[in-house]
């Protein structure tokens, strides 16, 4: 009835598909976005909410801010562990739900856009001294680690680098790479 509301007035849904409530079941039995196996649940369920909404809604977002597993896993994915292994990996799965979902969603209606969002603060270096200057380009890095994973389809170097040095290594199967590849995003959306 929402939906019908606003398109009756001429205004366009714009839908978040996971908005920071990750099943309380999920997070129980699973650990929320830290086992792969929540990614088939996640897609079951874009799956129903598109078939279902599938004239009535084209823009969908399938996280809200996504880079809150950084400060927030248990808010944002149900993840109670929040040692860096463990929210890199369910950041992974997320990244992997949502390459999977753009794919289904466009089968689904070729009309979709399906897109990311991140929560985007502006910052500033302190003063203009380099080192300042550095951990603003380290902030900026950490922020836009999202959206280049999932505009662009893979993991960019600094942040492989960052794993490195932090000794946290990416639990992966076949086929992942080429599915982050071809599941990018049509839009970033962000709160600012």
């Amino acid at each position: 009835n929402v939906f019908d509301e606003l398109l009756k007035y001429g205004i366009e849904p714009v839908v978040t598909i996971s908005h920071y409530e990750t099943p309380l079941a999920l997070a129980n039995n699973y650990g929320g976005w830290l086992d792969r196996k929540v990614i088939d649940f996640y897609v079951r369920y874009c799956e129903t909410i598109f078939n279902r909404y599938r004239d009535k809604v084209k823009y969908w977002m399938t996280f809200n801010e996504i880079n809150i597993m950084d400060f927030m896993p248990v808010f944002a994915g149900g993840v109670t562990k929040n040692d860096p292994q463990s929210k890199a990996q369910s950041v992974y799965h997320q990244f992997l739900a949502s390459a999977k979902v753009v794919q289904l969603g466009h089968k689904i209606n070729q009309e979709f856009k399906i897109g990311m969002m991140t929560a985007y603060g502006s910052t500033y270096a302190l003063t203009c001294n380099p080192e300042d200057e550095l951990l603003l380009m380290k902030n900026d890095q950490q922020r836009h680690f999202f959206s280049d994973v999932q505009c662009r389809g893979f993991y960019p170097e600094y942040k492989l680098k960052e794993y490195e040095r932090l000794w946290i290594k990416l639990v992966k199967e076949e086929g992942d790479d080429e599915l982050l590849k071809n599941g990018t995003v049509d839009y970033i959306g962000f709160s600012y």
